[in-house]
């Protein structure tokens, strides 16, 4: 705001100074409507200056605020980190549950290699001493032929994994889509957690709703009145918070609309 000053020449009687209080005020400030001394107008207009480059250093600051919160990709917004963290632990269970899978999957192919290797090596004896001996008639080498075909064939079902099956109905249940998202905080949340500050002096500012009614409960950021009731759709009616500070009893709906704030 620019504040105009001009320059009244009146009886000094009338014009006093508004900060030494001599009957020598020859200039009037319309925006704060008083009459200063020709040196105290010196000083009055310093101090605006002085509050007007407070305020292009605040706008400064809350550029730099609204550059970085705007900023695309903004890895260091907690919201951010918060993603990521998630995104780091999920990684580390999924490779838990793959290596635990992995272990059991060796342990199955490692019993079923032993098993082969046991009866391989009993088939060997047993066909080592057929031959030395000679006492083996047709019926004996028919067995002999089709222990060799079930040897084959369970050497490609090891290899291929024919005999193990991987279960993942579990995994494939998970709507990936719905595990993890963003949205918006609900308003009452929102501004339960977020109070509105208000300036109420130059000296001093607190939070608006944190100011005490005559009800004992706290003032609405926004309308000023009693913030510690919320209407609950399921009883159908305004009932305290769990920090209720309030002491009033409501009564009638008509009473509720006057105390209670409603701001959405």
């Amino acid at each position: 705001m620019t504040f105009y000053c001009v320059i009244l020449i009146e009886m000094a009687k009338s014009n006093q100074c508004s900060t030494c209080q001599k009957p020598s005020g020859v200039m009037y400030c319309i925006g704060c409507d008083g009459y200063f001394c020709t040196k105290d107008f010196r000083g009055h207009r310093e101090i605006l200056f002085i509050e007007m480059e407070q305020l292009i250093e605040e706008r400064n600051r809350l550029q730099e605020k609204i550059n970085k919160a705007t900023k695309p990709n903004n890895s260091s917004s907690p919201l951010i980190e918060e993603i990521n963290a998630w995104e780091k632990i999920t990684i580390e269970k999924v490779q838990q549950t793959a290596e635990h899978a992995r272990q059991q999957a060796n342990q199955l192919i490692n019993s079923k290699s032993m098993k082969i290797t046991i009866e391989f090596r009993g088939f060997s004896d047993e066909l080592a001493d057929l031959k030395e001996t000679e006492d083996y008639i047709e019926h004996d080498l028919t067995r002999l032929k089709q222990k060799i075909n079930q040897f084959n064939i369970q050497l490609t079902q090891l290899s291929q994994g024919n005999r193990l099956q991987l279960n993942r109905k579990e995994s494939e249940r998970i709507n990936w889509n719905h595990i993890l998202y963003v949205r918006e905080k609900p308003v009452e949340v929102e501004r339960q957690q977020t109070p509105a500050i208000i300036k109420e002096s130059p000296q001093a500012t607190k939070p608006l709703s944190q100011s005490e009614l005559r009800c004992g409960g706290r003032a609405c950021s926004q309308c000023g009145k009693c913030s510690d009731w919320y209407y609950d759709y399921n009883k159908k009616g305004y009932v305290r918070r769990d920090d209720c500070t309030c002491v009033r009893c409501l009564g009638d709906i008509y009473a509720a609309f006057r105390h209670i704030c409603r701001c959405k």
